[in-house]
């Protein structure tokens, strides 16, 4: 995996999640009232925890009887449902990829640059014979970081105020009340995810007060949040990873039949849809080389009807090891063009002069300049020919030295 995926960085959003937004949103208020000891901040309990837990977790909220002290803020999750109809972000359902990855949902992408530049190097050899040649590169490589589905939830919260005093109880509220403003909505936040909660326009209050017994007074009021949240993966149930990586198709091949079975390559070492063809010990190594290159630059050199009659190859008239003995004694090798240090006639344009005419597609072309090793120019790239005349695509220079073999037909 590449260093910029390993930058991405997604949790699953679970129910703990969604639980931890409500108690982190409620802490973050950071409720405060009068009582004996002051100005003191009211403290924050999960109401489902176990009761042994929170008795040692939490030793300050009670007193030496173990009853709890006053004022108190609980939470509770009240229910929990799936609607079918939701108000969430995500709606409608997007199936998950039918593999062992998994994930429906893209979420990240990026170029992945090892591979882009593999397919443009190697595009840039094919075309140019040198890797970083500078030109358009289409086959674009990217990574793609895919979540699953989301599934809308709704869950209902039941907070807790319990206070001796009524002042207690009033200070508690009021930020219920006034911090969302005139509406209700609040957002909630956990491990990068956000949530919607609503506070519920009833608030239900309770107090001891009519009975005048001996307990202590105590003030009682619960306020709902509805919370509309998400839920991703499965948790530690879940087989698959909880986001995966993909990368796109670049380029589409179809291979031969004969690459498919394994069969020998019909047009190998003259054969040709099917013709018997030679062995390559029966050709020199030049004229072997050179019949394969005819072949490979132009398949109907030998086979096709649009051939010269002597070079081809019928099923009623197969005799390739002609057509090799002619390429070897019609072939001009290593005919100079321009020698170096010469001044060139003219910068692009050089005329054959040698025997003719050259068969089309038989010619190779080799040029040095300053000395350096010859390379091999590319027909339609470097040079175009017509006839007997050369036209380069780059002027010709004093230092160069160019040589042409080819074919005569």
């Amino acid at each position: 995996m590449s260093d910029e995926i390993a930058k991405i960085h997604f949790e699953p959003s679970t129910i703990e999640n969604i639980d931890r937004s409500v108690l982190d949103y409620i802490k973050s208020l950071k409720l405060a009232v009068d009582t004996n000891q002051g100005f003191t901040e009211v403290p924050v309990l999960w109401g489902t925890s176990e009761r042994s837990f929170l008795s040692k977790d939490k030793k300050e909220l009670r007193d030496e009887q173990g009853t709890l002290k006053f004022p108190l803020i609980s939470i509770r999750r009240s229910s929990f449902s799936k609607p079918l109809k939701s108000g969430g972000v995500f709606q409608g359902n997007v199936p998950e990829f039918n593999d062992g990855q998994g994930g429906s949902l893209p979420v990240g992408k990026v170029v992945f640059q090892e591979r882009t530049t593999a397919f443009a190097n190697a595009e840039a050899m094919r075309l140019h014979g040198q890797n970083n040649y500078p030109r358009p590169n289409h086959k674009v490589v990217y990574q793609t970081v895919y979540a699953p589905m989301p599934v809308n939830v709704e869950v209902m919260y039941e907070i807790t105020l319990r206070t001796e005093y009524q002042q207690q109880m009033n200070d508690l509220m009021l930020p219920f009340v006034t911090r969302p403003g005139t509406i209700n909505y609040v957002l909630l936040k956990s491990e990068g995810h956000r949530y919607e909660g609503f506070i519920q326009d009833q608030h239900q209050s309770s107090d001891n007060l009519s009975d005048f017994s001996a307990a202590e007074r105590k003030f009682e009021t619960k306020i709902t949040l509805k919370v509309i949240g998400y839920l991703v993966g499965e948790g530690k149930n879940e087989d698959k990873s909880h986001f995966s990586v993909r990368q796109n198709f670049v380029e589409v091949k179809l291979s031969r039949e004969t690459v498919i079975l394994g069969e020998i390559p019909d047009h190998k070492n003259g054969a040709y849809y099917g013709l018997p063809g030679v062995d390559a010990e029966q050709l020199s190594p030049d004229a072997a080389a050179i019949l394969q290159k005819m072949i490979n630059r132009s398949p109907g050199f030998i086979g096709s009807a649009r051939a010269e009659p002597k070079y081809m190859a019928r099923a009623s008239n197969v005799d390739v090891l002609s057509a090799a003995s002619t390429v070897t004694n019609n072939r001009v090798e290593n005919l100079v063009l321009k020698e170096a240090g010469v001044e060139p006639r003219s910068p692009r344009g050089i005329t054959v002069e040698g025997p003719g005419p050259i068969s089309p597609g038989t010619e190779v072309i080799l040029k040095s300049s300053a000395g350096s090793d010859f390379v091999e120019l590319t027909l339609g790239t470097d040079y175009s020919i017509t006839g007997m005349a050369i036209t380069f695509t780059e002027d010709v220079v004093t230092a160069d030295k160019i040589l042409i073999t080819y074919v005569k037909g």
